[in-house]
């Protein structure tokens, strides 16, 4: 009986384990990546310098986002940021494209734009806390209309991506260490995984 129990409690405490995990990582390159920007900061005046920088930017933000998703594959909400992961990853793919700083400016946008509705949409259906979610979707908000107004001047676009990475990775950060903020989501992984004779198993999975 007690086995049992055991057994059926151990999904619930490892699968937030591993989001919190996933959700660490994530800001720590986005942390990493404003560094970088801010430490280059005399080169920012040189196209291609930004175009590459900010390539490798959001390629490895994407990498970083399949991270979580894998954290989150069994759960019926993972589809959301395995979208995010793509946007990135579509994001860094379709600067190799453009020619100018206007164009790489709307790349930020578009990626931020599309970002903060995933956030909010996640929101919306109850996966993700809104002291996590509503910062995030501002930030990416923010970011997607500065970089618009400021298209023309790539030392100030990239000066606020980086600004914004820094920002956003302390948010994720705090997030990842805030036990309660973990979606729900991992429940039904632990109800999968839970013996159906055993009567006090229930009672293992946390209130939060």
């Amino acid at each position: 009986m007690t086995d049992a129990v055991n057994d059926a409690a151990l999904p619930t405490t490892a699968e937030p384990r591993a989001q919190r995990a996933a959700r660490l990582i994530r800001a720590i390159v986005l942390v990493v990546v404003g560094i970088v920007i801010a430490f280059t900061a005399t080169l920012h005046r040189d196209f291609e310098f930004d175009r590459w920088l900010l390539l490798a930017s959001l390629a490895l933000i994407g990498a970083a986002t399949l991270v979580e998703y894998r954290a989150l594959r069994d759960t019926l909400e993972s589809w959301w940021v395995a979208a995010r992961a793509v946007i990135a990853f579509a994001a860094a793919g379709s600067l190799i494209a453009v020619a100018d700083t206007t164009g790489m400016a709307l790349v930020v946008v578009f990626w931020a734009v599309l970002t903060a509705v995933i956030t909010l949409m996640r929101l919306a259906r109850g996966v993700q806390p809104r002291r996590v979610a509503l910062p995030s979707a501002m930030l990416s908000l923010a970011l997607a209309v500065v970089s618009f107004l400021v298209r023309e001047d790539s030392v100030a676009m990239i000066g606020f991506f980086g600004a914004y990475a820094v920002i956003r990775g302390v948010f994720l950060g705090i997030s990842a260490f805030d036990g309660s903020s973990g979606s729900g989501s991992s429940a039904p992984v632990a109800g999968r995984g839970a013996d159906p004779d055993a009567p006090t198993a229930p009672r293992i999975e946390s209130p939060s």
